[in-house]
């Protein structure tokens, strides 16, 4: 073997020696700790709301409501999704029972059992956010 391939083989040797402990001690960077959880700002939004009238077959969350059921209908949120309501400064955390249109104008519907602790009768506003 000549000089000039040795002096090449060793320098691409060298080059792949520091590629391997560069992506090593890349890889090791920030595995002491994990990130701080990001706090997310829980801003109040204002609603108009009125009473569901309970369907007689199951919602397309799959649940049959009763009237003892709390919860509220929204075309958008996810079945489920957990939310605080707030009326005249009373507060219920509920969730997401039923999905589907509302009427015109209205961002929820409640059902009975929800507006009577909420004290809601007919349409009003409301401040609701999401839970947590």
């Amino acid at each position: 073997m000549n000089a000039a391939l040795a002096r090449r083989q060793a320098g691409l040797a060298g080059v792949a020696l520091a590629g391997a402990l560069g992506a090593i001690a890349l890889t090791s960077i920030g595995d002491d700790e994990a990130p701080p959880p990001r706090q997310v700002a829980v801003e109040w939004q204002q609603a108009r709301v009125a009473v569901l009238a309970l369907p007689d077959e199951p919602t397309a969350c799959g649940e049959t409501l009763a009237s003892s059921t709390a919860g509220v209908s929204h075309p958008v949120l996810p079945c489920g999704a957990r939310i605080v309501l707030d009326h005249g400064g009373r507060r219920a955390e509920t969730e997401v029972v039923a999905r589907g249109p509302v009427p015109a104008g209205l961002a929820f519907e409640v059902t009975p059992a929800l507006a009577g602790r909420l004290g809601i009768a007919g349409e009003t506003e409301i401040r609701w956010r999401f839970a947590g």
